[in-house]
């Protein structure tokens, strides 16, 4: 428990807006990341909503935007990966779109309403008539390699270029296996291969693995100096776990599917520990057609065509449903002893908490529009979950819930850190 955390506190009372609680760093590794939504107009009041509270993140910087053929790209630089961000944006902002890619440094996004694929940008009059003479991939490969930009020849192989908001991505599909490169100009002004991963193998068995990453890195001086644990650590990779299946996807239905699995964590002294665990679908000819979040310790075959009705039980007596407990639903009051000050969270259903000071009245309410959620999975590995409250301006407390009785009044209650929250509205005391 942090002592630090009561002090943030309580400069969050006095200036009422609660911008001290940030504990994620303003420091770290930047990414370049890209986001593209396909079939929209220009004026799309929605992604309009989305680039301004990207915008508004103070670890978002550069922001770049094109438009094309109804694609609206952004392009960008983040303390962060394209998760980490995506995690971020306000629940109420992200509701109307639905995230078709999301590796490390891209988010590929289309409207939930839409029946568009958008695994890549749209083909052009150019690009049809290479996609002709090009055939064979677009119809046998799983990634989609029927659409894109250029065509280039990259150690004696035939690549596929997708112009995205941060340079040309290569794509070369061969036996079931896809491989990304990307390129760089060195400083006698030739082009070098910069890098080459394998996305996709869709040719091996099931129980197929790739894109293993295992990175423990430590910072000796700065933990020296500080007292803090400042490794960073990355871990996980893609499983293929089904293959010749049917699914559906935005009211189509799909066959010859093979579904890769990918899990793992990351742990980073600015931006604390996150697990993941995703199901990607991918339809022969056509592409990545569905995506499905599951939680970390679920087992990604049982999950395969479930709907994302999330639910974990944990051992501090929290039953989670696709991020929330109801048990909390309501509101909660917090006596600061050495201020006299009161301040009450009321948690409400849709994901949605206020912040008042003193007393729960309009004007005593912090401004904008707060969101709180339990993390998917067993991010604590004692057990209990894992809450987030994020507020308006990008601020994000991330601590333990545990639940326990008032000793003094016999309430309910739940205690983030050191701070005991008392329940304000006549919950039954915790059994």
């Amino acid at each position: 428990m942090k002592r630090e955390f009561k002090w943030l506190l309580l400069i969050a009372v006095l200036i009422f807006l609660p911008v001290a609680i940030k504990l994620y760093g303003q420091t770290g590794i930047k990414t370049q990341l890209s986001i593209s939504l396909a079939g929209i107009e220009y004026d799309d009041a929605g992604f309009a909503k989305l680039k301004e509270s990207i915008k508004s993140n103070k670890k978002v910087q550069d922001v770049k935007e094109s438009f094309s053929q109804n694609i609206a790209k952004l392009s960008l630089t983040y303390a962060g990966d394209a998760t980490q961000l995506w995690g971020e944006i306000p629940a109420a902002v992200k509701q109307p779109f639905k995230i078709t890619t999301i590796e490390t440094n891209r988010i590929d996004l289309q409207l939930k309403n839409s029946t568009a694929v958008n695994t890549a940008p749209v083909t052009n009059a150019g690009t049809a008539s290479k996609t002709t003479s090009n055939n064979d991939d677009c119809k046998n490969c799983y990634w989609n390699m029927c659409t894109y930009d250029v065509v280039k020849s990259i150690g004696g192989k035939l690549y596929k270029g997708v112009i995205t908001g941060y340079g040309t991505v290569y794509y070369n599909c061969d036996n079931g296996i896809v491989l990304q490169t990307s390129l760089n100009i060195n400083a006698y002004g030739s082009t070098v291969i910069a890098s080459t991963d394998t996305v996709l193998i869709s040719s091996g068995p099931v129980g197929t693995r790739w894109g293993i990453i295992n990175v423990d890195e430590k910072n000796e001086l700065l933990g020296a100096l500080s007292g803090n644990d400042f490794a960073m650590k990355n871990s996980g990779g893609y499983t293929l776990i089904a293959k010749n299946i049917s699914t559906e996807a935005n009211g189509k239905a799909y066959k010859d599917v093979i579904v890769a699995n990918y899990k793992g964590f990351s742990k980073d002294p600015f931006f604390g520990t996150n697990f993941y665990s995703v199901n990607f679908y991918y339809a022969k000819g056509v592409g990545l057609v569905r995506t499905d979040t599951l939680n970390f310790d679920s087992d990604p075959v049982a999950a395969i065509n479930k709907t994302n009705d999330l639910k974990t039980v944990y051992s501090g007596g929290s039953v989670v449903r696709n991020g929330i407990d109801a048990t909390i639903v309501g509101l909660w009051k917090y006596h600061d002893i050495k201020t006299n000050i009161d301040s009450y969270y009321k948690l409400n259903a849709d994901g949605i908490f206020e912040f008042y000071t003193g007393s729960v009245t309009e004007a005593n309410k912090s401004k904008g529009i707060n969101h709180w959620k339990i993390e998917e999975g067993g991010y604590n590995k004692n057990g209990l979950a894992i809450i987030d409250l994020i507020w308006a301006g990008g601020y994000t407390m991330r601590d333990d819930l545990r639940k326990k009785n008032d000793p003094a009044t016999g309430k309910p209650a739940i205690t983030l850190n050191e701070l005991m929250l008392v329940s304000a509205d006549n919950k039954a005391p915790w059994k």
